[in-house]
């Protein structure tokens, strides 16, 4: 570590560590307070924040929690108090870190947030996220390689002529270019980048999930170990625009054994043998959230923080579904696609269409294969269906789980714990799978197998 900070960097750590408004870590402070105090008279300064979304004041308070994810904490700059940001062409957001513990995913994704003066918001990605596999840090030797808390920089700009000038910086105080991350802002899409009314609003946006030690994550979160500062060149050249990296290929050549698919085929006419009994059942539709960020900015498609990185689908056709009987069910039945090798990481959620928040998901260590035995009614570890249904699993949710095992019960709002659902209400259900290895984004859905819903109504 030393090597990269520098010794006048370490030097000046006591100094800034108790004076930083970030919440907790001396080294990130010191990073970021030596890098401001070498920048030449010639370029502006103005500090930020970072934080992580506050579900509670969200869901109690906002009007929409953009579809959370329980499972995966939400992080952000704020500058001037604001989320979003308006930015100079030739401006440049520069953030120093400690990267989150372990854990099975953590990526940063940039926003248009706003064009112009429009009431709407766009929330479209500008390119493919950096994620712990394209991510360096001080100690990778590439990247992708020693990625967890570690201390890293990431810039954000649009003006190939800052990022060099920030990097001669950066290198001057001891890190290295080869080590700095770069999100290029494709100014050519074309972004419209100033501090007018008719210009655009941005947002980069930082994803977590799943730590191999829930409090180590805690604790990151309320160490906030971010500085974040805004650059801003005072009489700059012309602009040498950051190029429109885009959207990489999700094939990776490698699809999912097809006898999956046949092996659900099975276990969805098993679920159904199973229940048709005490419930009504149909088959319900599952929909693959597909849209990408230049299709939203182009308007052919709506999006609202949509990530490469991510392969979403709805597993309610309509906007949300409402009861009759608490009893009701739905059940879900897929390939687990983490054990396949084709994610990071898969979960369910249930979410309150209103909010737009998660309540609760299930993740996917546990979509075993005792669970789709279990819903399928197989009992003896004899049975060639144990064999048969290895990596597929099965999950009910109700808002009564009473009798049954492998189902997420969506909780009642409490006194204690507000984030809830009133008995019956309509609730959405999502399923995310986050970032096949191979490519670096989100499966394809050429290549996964389509997990399948059926909705119960108690008889």
């Amino acid at each position: 570590m030393k090597a990269f900070l520098g010794a006048a960097a370490l030097a000046m750590a006591s100094l800034f560590a108790s004076s930083s408004a970030s919440a907790g870590d001396a080294i990130v402070d010191t990073m970021g307070e030596t890098f401001v105090a070498g920048l030449p008279d010639d370029i502006g300064v103005e500090r930020g924040a970072w934080e992580f979304l506050d579900v509670l004041d969200c869901y109690l308070n906002g009007d929409s929690c953009f579809g959370n994810n329980p499972s995966s904490p939400y992080g952000y700059t704020r500058f001037r108090g604001l989320v979003s940001m308006k930015l100079g062409v030739s401006e440049a957001v520069v953030i120093f870190m400690r990267t989150p513990p372990p854990s099975r995913y953590f990526g940063f994704t940039q926003y248009l947030v706003r064009r112009g003066r429009s009431p709407r918001q766009v929330l479209a990605s500008l390119s493919d996220s950096l994620n712990q596999l394209n991510f360096s840090t001080l100690q990778s030797n590439a990247p992708g390689d020693q990625v967890f808390n570690q201390y890293a920089v990431l810039v954000w700009t649009a003006d190939l002529n800052t990022l060099a000038r920030v990097k001669t910086q950066l290198a001057a105080q001891g890190i290295p270019e080869a080590k700095v991350n770069f999100m290029p802002m494709p100014i050519g899409l074309p972004l419209n980048m100033g501090y007018g009314p008719d210009d655009d609003s941005f947002s980069i946006l930082m994803r977590m999930a799943m730590p191999v030690v829930q409090a180590e994550l805690d604790q990151y979160r309320l160490d906030s170990p971010f500085f974040a500062v805004k650059v801003s060149p005072r009489t700059p050249p012309p602009v040498s625009p950051a190029p429109i990296i885009g959207y990489r290929s999700e094939l990776s050549g490698i699809s999912e054994v097809a006898t999956y698919g046949a092996a659900l085929d099975s276990l969805v006419r098993d679920i159904k043998a199973r229940y048709a009994r005490s419930y009504a059942l149909r088959t319900q539709n599952v929909s693959y959230i597909s849209a990408l960020g230049f299709e939203c900015i182009a308007g052919t498609a709506i999006c609202t923080l949509d990530t490469h990185d991510g392969l979403y689908a709805n597993d309610l056709s309509q906007l949300s579904y409402k009861v009759t009987n608490l009893k009701d069910i739905v059940l879900i039945a897929g390939v687990n696609h983490q054990r396949t090798g084709k994610a990071l990481y898969v979960n369910h959620t249930v979410n309150d269409v209103a909010k737009q928040t998660g309540i609760i998901s299930v993740d996917d260590p546990a979509l075993t294969t005792g669970s789709a035995l279990y819903h399928a009614g197989v009992t003896s570890p004899d049975d060639p269906r144990v064999q048969r249904y290895e990596k597929l699993y099965a999950y009910a949710v109700s808002y009564d789980c009473s009798g049954l095992q492998y189902c997420m019960q969506i909780p009642a709002p409490t006194p204690e714990n507000p984030i809830g659902l009133l008995p019956g209400s309509p609730f959405g259900l999502y399923e995310r799978s986050y970032v096949d290895p191979m490519t670096g984004v989100r499966p394809s859905q050429q290549e996964i197998v389509k997990h399948q819903v059926l909705i119960g109504r108690k008889k």
